[in-house]
């Protein structure tokens, strides 16, 4: 299924209730009842919390045992804090989680959509290859690329939040960030291909 920006506004609502009878559903409620109150209480996350978030995204390639030889709690806890304090400059709350070895745009992206589901969103393969006709060139090993990449889906979730015209499910019913990015997630996890904004006649 291909479908322009504007048109997939509309087709949020929809998608987000799909995400919720997936898999990932339940783990995701859970981290959100828990690890935004905690990054906003303490100033940071632990790497148990890191661990929860890597256990929820499947763990994929050993991602947690390789964040626990390469990371230390200490190292976990500065970077996230780091990250909260820079949450108003997306470009170096992004770059200060990646910073923390072994855990890549994927996970360090998962951590910002957890510690601020509000303003902040992951981005995985999945939405990489069903947005690849509006995202710039993303390359793992070229961080300014990775970081380029991730701003301008921040820009995509917020034009598409601008957009929806339904009540959502965060608080006062408003669509959160995060709440926008798990609707583009399930699309393109279903196969589906945001092939840009509608031509102007």
């Amino acid at each position: 299924m291909e479908i322009c920006l504007e048109e997939f506004a509309k087709a949020i609502p929809g998608w987000y209730e799909n995400y919720k009878l997936s898999k990932y559903w339940h783990g995701y409620c859970e981290l959100l009842d828990n690890l935004p109150a905690k990054a906003a209480r303490y100033g940071h996350l632990d790497l148990e919390d890191l661990y929860a978030i890597a256990v929820w995204g499947g763990s994929q390639h050993g991602i947690k045992q390789r964040l626990k030889s390469h990371n230390t709690d200490w190292e976990v806890r500065a970077k996230t804090a780091e990250a909260i304090r820079y949450f108003e400059q997306p470009k170096w709350a992004i770059g200060a989680v990646l910073d923390l070895e072994h855990w890549g745009l994927t996970y360090a992206s998962k951590t910002l959509l957890f510690m601020n589901p509000k303003s902040y969103v992951a981005l995985d393969r999945w939405i990489r290859t069903g947005l690849e006709h509006v995202l710039p060139t993303i390359r793992d090993a070229d961080r300014a690329s990775t970081i380029r990449g991730y701003l301008a889906f921040l820009d995509i979730c917020r034009e598409l939040q601008a957009n929806i015209q339904k009540i959502g499910p965060g608080p006062q019913g408003e669509w959160r960030l995060g709440d926008i990015q798990q609707a583009v997630f399930q699309f393109a996890q279903s196969g589906g291909v945001i092939t840009g904004r509608k031509s102007v006649p």
